[in-house]
């Protein structure tokens, strides 16, 4: 235990928030000692959101039995929270950890180390951890009922059908947090809210005979192809074509010249962006655009619909790899010389910024419904263009 307390205390007391987001579109991020783990894009994934950083000697001890202030600031960062590092609001005399527990006190959440300080330095067990993450839902559950609770939502991070096969009492690693966290996202579970006083009405719980406890997959993608940075539509919208020249967008939808503050193109549903040949090379539509009534379904060629599709449609149809967090989801794909395209990792090296694409997708935190896809160069993404 004492090893554990040392490494705890010292993680977050030396790096600064500016230092740990390194993410920064064309520079990697780094998963210091990381290479062939299983876990790497996933640290690189909490490092790009400021959910997590490493210790002293920039270690990030994946395999390492996550702590329950550690894993109080990896769940609150993770929803947004600003938990400032040692350097910031605490006097030297004062624990990193008060940022985290202040919350946990504030918003009623379980945290055994609100009241006694040894245990923010304990091991966490996998049933304090889901009584921890029910309590972000805006529910009041303990024991089994917590579990019941999280499996019957689908973000229990395990296949196990019942709290009998749960095993509550066990431990986890930094990995298996972070796993646990993504897990939340792409249920968009990542809004925090304070715990009820009074206990949580059993009927809320769902069903678990009726729930698939399937695993998302932390990164998969599924292939597209070049019709798949096209803009599609109803009513007989004359669709969008990626590349094409800014004289055809013009005559099949109206001339404009108009633009917004990213030099976008404002046309009736959509806008629009074209590179130095004047070909177009990123298009973007929000439900916020003020369009008649009679506007179609603005559409993506595989079926995810402007303000009707959802967050696990599109996990559905494109893969979980481009799940940030707090409603943002970005794929990035590179053109391949046999004109595939492939997907890629933004968190390594970029070589070639002139073949790569992204499409983004923005959910509403609270609906999880769709209000923005934008589909660009990366080079325009960048503002290069």
């Amino acid at each position: 235990m004492g090893a554990t307390t040392v490494a705890a205390e010292s993680e977050i007391t030396v790096l600064d928030d500016e230092d740990i987001v390194t993410s920064l579109w064309m520079h990697s991020t780094p998963a210091v000692g990381m290479d062939g783990h299983w876990a790497k894009r996933l640290f690189q994934w909490g490092i790009s959101q400021n959910i997590i950083n490493g210790y002293s000697n920039s270690s990030l001890k994946p395999d390492q039995v996550i702590t329950e202030a550690e894993f109080l600031k990896m769940l609150y960062r993770a929803m947004g929270m600003a938990i400032p590092n040692a350097s910031s609001i605490y006097q030297q005399e004062e624990s990193w950890t008060e940022g985290p527990y202040w919350i946990a006190k504030n918003y009623n959440h379980p945290a055994l180390g609100i009241d006694t300080f040894s245990k923010r330095f304990q091991p966490i067990t996998k049933l304090r951890a889901a009584e921890i993450i029910s309590a972000s839902q805006g529910v009041h559950y303990t024991g089994a009922d917590t579990v019941a609770y999280l499996i019957g939502h689908g973000i229990a991070n395990s296949e196990v059908s019942s709290p009998e096969q749960f095993d509550g009492n066990s431990t986890f690693t930094r990995a298996e947090a972070l796993q646990w966290i993504r897990q939340l996202a792409f249920h968009g579970k990542l809004e925090l809210y304070e715990r009820p006083v009074v206990p949580t009405e059993l009927s809320l719980i769902p069903d678990a005979s009726i729930v698939t406890n399937e695993l998302i997959p932390d990164f998969s993608t599924e292939p597209v192809t070049q019709e798949d940075f096209n803009l599609y539509g109803s009513g007989g919208f004359p669709g969008l074509t990626f590349g094409d020249l800014k004289q055809t967008v013009d005559n099949r939808f109206g001339k404009t010249t108009e633009q917004d503050i990213f030099d976008f193109d404002i046309y009736p549903l959509f806008s629009g962006h074209f590179n130095e040949n004047g070909e177009l090379d990123a298009w973007s539509v929000d439900l916020n655009t003020d369009t008649p009534n009679t506007a179609p379904l603005l559409s993506t060629k595989k079926g995810i619909v402007l303000g009707k599709s959802s967050l696990s449609d599109i996990i559905s149809q494109y893969g979980s790899a481009g799940v940030s967090g707090q409603g943002i989801i970005q794929f990035f794909y590179e053109k391949t010389k046999d004109g595939t395209f492939q997907d890629i990792s933004i968190y390594d090296p970029i070589q070639s910024m002139e073949d790569v694409y992204t499409i983004t997708f923005i959910v509403d935190d609270e609906t999880q419904v769709l209000y923005n896809i934008m589909v660009s160069s990366l080079k325009t993404a960048l503002g290069y263009s």
